[in-house]
């Protein structure tokens, strides 16, 4: 799963030229898997806390559990401070980039 993860995150960042361009040259494979260890690991977590139907759930934006999304996007962010050199507009545009990233997994 993290190499799909790791994919859709080169995908959507390269994609996304006022991130692509932020992100200091010979740095970008080092924050792409960085950006795809977080959603890997706040998916894997989600999973083994509440199971499956629980992610599912905060994944369609149901009840229980909250909004992994968001909570994933801040676990990235957090991952990502003081890595890198990153500006915090950096790593805000990227933590909002996440549940995009989190919604194409769905699909």
């Amino acid at each position: 799963m993290f190499d799909k993860v790791l994919e859709l995150v080169k995908q959507h960042i390269a994609n996304n030229p006022e991130i692509a361009d932020l992100v200091p040259p010979g740095q970008q494979e080092d924050v792409n898997k960085e950006v795809a260890s977080g959603v890997n690991d706040g998916l894997k977590n989600s999973l083994s806390s509440g199971g499956l139907g629980g992610m599912l759930s905060s994944l369609t934006g149901g009840s229980g559990g909250g909004d992994i999304s968001s909570t994933i996007s801040k676990a990235v962010a957090e991952r990502l401070q003081g890595k890198f050199g990153l500006s915090p507009e950096v790593i805000q545009k990227i933590a909002t980039a996440v549940p995009g990233i989190i919604q194409k997994l769905r699909g």
